[in-house]
């Protein structure tokens, strides 16, 4: 539960519009307790989460959330047609051909942009997507050190009516996260490679981690803090739940050793970025 805490606070730090909020909660049942929880916000479309119009059944043009999801389970659902990426109607779920066929066409436009070299040189594609948001997103993503974007899996994206396809909101930050990874984990993946080709693009990179990089240097701070709310609850819960799945490589490492080694990674991951980030 400190991955998704802590990666939620690394995007509230970003220019993102807005990402799920959540607390630590400890949950007793019939007296009895049973454990530390994560209390979170869902992703769904409200005017205090994605705040985009809601969809109704007499226009296409209209707001929408998107799940990218190699799972590819939703009813309603397609495969891109460049990058084939399993694109899912998360909210609302249910649409009409009319709709279907409106964003099924609006991001095959945009990969086209991006897909053809002519195209693509004349920077097409800034009117399909909302460039600063890719940005922030694939900021949060690198520092957290998160593989899931390439498969992908519960990658989120949403367009308002008339607007751009725009990243986000972040979500799911409990597989392989926060280890020691100072290379790139996710530049290659959806349409980051393409978009990497852009001076434009690189340049806006640089302008946005230029913003926000004295932001991320708080979050060890905060790390530190919330592991010293929990501690309390940690030893009755590691009791109540123990770990036998090893993902990220810290589940049998004391939990002052595992809060140690986040913080370690996260400033090995931020330092490698400012460096890199600085030679594009």
């Amino acid at each position: 539960i400190m991955r998704n805490r802590v990666s939620f606070a690394v995007a509230m730090k970003t220019g993102l519009a807005w990402t799920p909020h959540g607390e630590f909660v400890e949950v007793i049942l019939n007296g009895k307790h049973i454990g530390n929880y994560y209390l979170c916000e869902h992703i769904k479309v409200d005017k205090n989460r994605v705040n985009v119009d809601e969809l109704t059944d007499d226009v296409t043009d209209s707001g929408y959330i998107f799940e990218l999801d190699s799972y590819f389970d939703e009813v309603n659902r397609f495969k891109s047609a460049y990058y084939y990426l399993p694109y899912m109607f998360k909210d609302p779920d249910e649409v009409n051909p009319e709709q279907f066929e409106f964003i099924q066409s609006f991001v095959n436009n945009l990969e086209a942009s991006l897909y053809d070299d002519a195209r693509f040189a004349t920077g097409e594609y800034k009117d399909y997507i909302d460039v600063d948001s890719f940005i922030d997103w694939w900021m949060v993503m690198e520092l957290t050190g998160i593989w899931e974007p390439n498969h992908p899996k519960s990658c989120y994206m949403h367009k308002d009516k008339g607007g751009k396809l725009t990243a986000g909101p972040v979500w799911d930050f409990d597989w392989e996260t926060y280890m020691s990874t100072t290379w790139w984990r996710i530049k290659e993946t959806l349409y980051y490679d393409r978009l990497f080709q852009d001076p434009y693009f690189k340049a806006k990179v640089k302008e946005r981690w230029n913003m926000f990089e004295s932001e991320f240097r708080a979050l060890p701070e905060f790390i530190a803090s919330e592991a010293e709310r929990i501690r309390g609850s940690e030893s009755m819960n590691h009791v109540l739940w123990p770990i036998t799945q090893v993902v990220n490589k810290d589940e049998h490492m004391s939990f002052e050793d595992a809060v140690e080694s986040m913080i370690d990674a996260y400033n090995a991951k931020l330092e490698w970025m400012d460096n890199e980030i600085g030679k594009m």
